[in-house]
């Protein structure tokens, strides 16, 4: 799918939080979206999600307006599992809610595909490492084949070993299924590594795009100030 978002303006009562946002989410690519915490970001990707509305400009989905729900999927920022309910339960939650009872080749399929073992399949969040959290709730996102998957700070958490074997696995199912994502970070180790495009927020307008192989070439300064005291 493919996203252009124009003149985008966002408020909270008198606080405008977005103020001009104009990007393009190339379809089966990934976007990368930068800034410091509360520039915006994470309200911008729920308003592309439909979480929010918003006051100015607009959004076309594939050149439309409207838009599928269904075709969206989000990766929450600490996987967002929930520990009363087993791995298998989790990653099928749209099925389990529902009552169905037949997704167990669907979840071990999916498990296989972000390298969970199948012996954590009847075990709760409690039970597992982080990194395998992080997996499951990946799996979980990809349990309706979404054609969009938005990623809220996918490394958060993790160690540095960890966080590159997510980006590894964020790379491989993105490409193996053509999904578009789109992920927020501040990691620009991340960024460069999985992104194709990127877009840097400053006080809620793009200050700076380009492609994510050239993030450590920007020539704007702001973006330069907080690539130096981002983790790198």
């Amino acid at each position: 799918m493919n996203i252009e978002i124009k003149n985008l303006k966002k408020k909270f009562d008198a606080n405008l939080i977005l103020k001009d946002i104009n990007m393009t989410i190339e379809k089966n690519k990934s976007t990368i979206i930068l800034g410091q915490s509360g520039c915006g970001k994470s309200v911008l990707i729920k308003t592309i999600y439909q979480l929010f509305s918003f006051d100015g400009g607009s959004i076309l989905y594939d050149g439309k307006h409207d838009v599928e729900i269904d075709k969206f999927s989000m990766l929450f920022q600490y996987g967002a599992l929930f520990d009363s309910l087993k791995i298998s339960e989790n990653i099928a939650f749209t099925d389990f809610i529902n009552n169905k009872t037949n997704f167990d080749k669907k979840v071990l399929s999916l498990m296989n595909d972000v390298g969970l073992e199948k012996s954590i399949f009847h075990r709760y969040p409690s039970e597992i490492s982080g990194g395998m959290k992080k997996r499951a709730a990946l799996a979980r996102a990809l349990y309706k084949n979404p054609k969009v998957i938005f990623l809220d700070e996918p490394t958060t958490g993790l160690d540095p070993i960890n966080s590159d074997k997510i980006n590894e696995l964020i790379i491989r199912v993105i490409t193996k299924r053509k999904i578009t994502a789109v992920s927020i970070t501040h990691d620009i180790k991340s960024a460069i590594k999985t992104g194709d495009n990127y877009y840097f927020i400053d006080n809620g307008v793009v200050k700076d795009k380009g492609y994510c192989k050239n993030i450590l070439k920007t020539k704007n300064k702001i973006f330069k100030s907080f690539i130096n005291g981002a983790k790198y």
